[in-house]
C-alpha cells in the first residue's frame, strides 16, 4: 500500500500531499507572471512619470513666471517664461505669448514684437472664412499693442514715416478681433481690441499729415531758388557782386580810382579826338575873326556882320 505522507526529516522539496506541491506550483506561475508583467510595463511607467515630472515643471514654472509678472518683475517673469518655451509640447504658443506680454509690459516693445510674433505662428488659427478664434486675438490683440509701442517711439522721434507703418502694421495685426469683425473672445476682448483699433488710427492719421507738412516744406524749400541764392547760378548778380566779374562798376566805386566824381568818373584822356576838334575850330574862329578885322580896318568900318563858323 503506497502512503501519501513523506518520512519525517524528508528533505527541501518534498511535499507531504500532492494539494501542497500543487499550491506551490500555481504560486510559483503567480509570481513569474507579476515579473513579466513588471518588465513589460516598466517602460510606461516610466514614460509616465516623465509625463508627470514634465507637466509638474510646466506648471511650477508657469505658476512663478506669474507670480513675477504680477508683481512687475518683469525681467524674471521673461526669463521664467523664456525656459519653458521648448519644454511645452501640448500648446507651445503659450510660453511665447507669455514672455511677449512681459516684455511689452517692461517697454522692450521690439522684442516683444519677437515673442509675440513666434507665438502667433504657434497659436491655433481659425479656418479660411471662419472668425478669428479667441486665442488667436488674444495673441494678436498683445502683438498689435507692441507695435503701437514701436510707432509712438518713432513719433517721439520726429520719424513720421516709420510711426505710419507701425501705425498701420498694429491695426493689421488686429483686424477681425473687434466687434465689427465677429472676432473670437469675450465681449471684453472685442471691446479692448475695438478701443485700440480706434487709437491707433487716430495715430496714424496725426502722424500721416505732420509727414505731408514736412514733405511740403522740403519741396517747397527744394523748388524756389530764392531760398538759397548762393546755390543758384542764375541769381542775381548784383546780390553777390564780388563773384560776378561783370558786375556794374557803378557798384564798386573802388573800381575806378581814376575816374572824376563830378562827371560820373568819366576820364577825358579817354576821348582825345574831341578835344583835338574843338581846338582846330577855336584856332579856325580866332583866324577867321583875325580876317574880319583886318577887311574893315581896310575898308573903313562896315556893318560888323558875317558868317560864323
Amino acid at each position: 500500500m503506497t502512503s501519501t505522507l513523506t518520512p519525517s526529516g524528508s528533505q527541501p522539496g518534498m511535499f507531504e500531499t500532492i494539494e501542497q506541491a500543487q499550491e506551490a506550483r500555481a504560486v510559483a506561475e503567480a509570481k513569474a507572471r507579476r515579473r513579466r508583467l513588471l518588465v513589460w510595463s516598466s517602460p510606461v511607467v516610466a514614460v509616465v512619470g516623465v509625463a508627470a515630472l514634465y507637466l509638474l515643471t510646466i506648471t511650477v514654472v508657469t505658476a512663478f513666471g506669474g507670480r513675477s509678472y504680477a508683481t512687475q518683475a518683469y525681467p524674471t517673469a521673461v526669463r521664467q517664461f523664456s525656459a519653458i518655451q521648448h519644454l511645452n509640447a501640448v500648446e507651445t504658443w503659450k510660453a511665447y505669448y507669455n514672455a511677449g506680454t512681459a516684455e511689452y509690459s517692461q517697454g522692450a516693445f521690439f522684442r516683444a514684437t519677437q515673442e509675440l510674433g513666434e507665438a502667433m505662428e504657434r497659436v491655433p488659427r481659425a479656418a479660411d472664412g471662419e472668425p478669428r478664434t479667441g486665442e488667436e486675438c488674444l495673441v494678436a490683440t498683445n502683438l498689435s499693442l507692441a507695435y503701437e509701442g514701436l510707432g509712438d517711439e518713432a513719433a517721439r522721434g520726429d520719424d513720421h514715416a516709420t510711426a505710419v507703418d507701425y501705425y498701420a502694421q498694429a491695426q493689421a495685426t488686429i483686424e477681425g478681433c473687434g466687434s465689427a469683425g465677429g472676432g473670437g473672445g469675450s465681449d471684453e476682448q472685442q471691446e479692448s481690441a475695438d478701443q485700440a483699433q480706434d487709437r491707433q488710427e487716430q495715430k496714424q492719421n496725426e502722424q500721416q499729415d505732420q509727414q505731408d507738412q514736412q514733405d511740403q516744406q522740403q519741396g517747397e524749400g527744394g523748388e524756389d531758388p530764392s531760398q538759397n541764392p548762393s546755390q543758384d547760378p542764375s541769381a542775381d548778380p548784383s546780390a553777390s557782386p564780388s563773384q560776378d566779374p561783370s558786375a556794374d562798376a557803378s557798384a564798386s566805386p573802388s573800381e575806378n580810382p581814376s575816374g572824376d566824381p563830378s562827371d560820373g568818373g568819366q576820364n577825358p584822356s579817354e576821348s582825345p579826338s574831341v578835344s583835338d576838334q574843338q581846338r582846330e575850330l577855336e584856332e579856325r574862329n580866332r583866324g577867321a575873326q583875325e580876317d574880319r578885322d583886318r577887311e574893315q580896318q581896310e575898308s573903313g568900318g562896315g556893318s560888323g556882320g558875317g558868317q560864323g563858323w
